[in-house]
């Protein structure tokens, strides 16, 4: 088991993308606090982890809140002794255009999305940084890298949530905490709230031709939760079929060797 003897706290763990790092964590030896500010929906996660032999609990915790964030961190402590692994998941979608995005839309995105993953974060190094190892995975998108139509707030969001991951790698390296952050590409959750003309269009630029799953993300989150991850930090792994580095597809009938 690949995390045998880790707490691990994961934020938004109520919902798709939560629930599936959660559970992989699980399946793989961690202890898990999965939080979210939908108490039921994070004791529905922890409940489906001790229903197949893995250790969980659930808490309410709101990463809009200040104290909040701190409280996760104090009460991952508190039920397993330390804190190994820690995954800002939780956020907010919003699609609206530059023009149409208020001043309300802007600032319930970044303080969901950008201050709530940093005040964890933060919360969670501080312990880290005392027993001398962690790692904390950030999870930003590929809406952060590109400029998507709609995309204003949720981007910049996104986009500084990577920021914050490479400053926190460099200032915490010498801890021994490793930091670094998931850029999922359009993913299936079940609650997509992709329309099927903007579902269209992710799928005829994603190289491998489909949506990708929860369960790709999560494999990621195992892989830079556990002790393989000991020298890479700073780094923003892209899960999105090619999505990110694509230029011009077409079909290669068309390919002429001329450029």
């Amino acid at each position: 088991m690949r995390l045998k003897g880790k707490a691990a706290l994961v934020t938004g763990a109520g919902g798709g993308l939560g629930g599936a790092i959660s559970k992989r964590f699980a399946t793989e030896g961690a202890s898990v606090l999965c939080t979210d500010r939908d108490l039921a929906a994070a004791e529905a996660t922890a409940a489906a982890i001790i229903e197949t032999g893995g250790t969980a609990s659930a808490f309410m915790a709101d990463v809009a809140e200040a104290g909040d964030c701190e409280a996760q961190v104090a009460e991952t402590i508190q039920r397993h002794g330390r804190i190994d692994i820690a995954v800002n998941n939780a956020g907010v979608a919003m699609h609206r255009l530059a023009l149409d995005t208020s001043l309300d839309d802007w600032e319930r995105v970044l303080r969901i999305n950008l201050t709530g993953s940093f005040l964890t974060a933060q919360a969670a190094a501080r312990h880290m940084v005392a027993q001398g190892s962690g790692r904390i995975i950030q999870i930003g998108s590929i809406s952060g890298q590109r400029g998507n139509m709609g995309g204003m707030a949720y981007g910049a969001s996104k986009a500084a949530v990577m920021h914050v991951c490479k400053v926190m790698a460099v200032e915490l390296s010498g801890a021994g905490v490793m930091v670094n952050a998931i850029a999922p590409g359009p993913i299936e959750t079940g609650i997509s709230s992709h329309g099927p003309t903007r579902k269209q269009g992710y799928i005829d630029r994603i190289p491998v031709g489909s949506y990708g799953t929860v369960g790709s993300v999560a494999n990621a989150a195992l892989f830079l939760a556990s002790d393989e991850c000991e020298w890479i930090t700073g780094h923003v792994l892209n899960v999105d079929g090619g999505y990110g580095g694509a230029g011009l597809s077409y079909d290669s009938a068309e390919i002429t060797g001329n450029g």
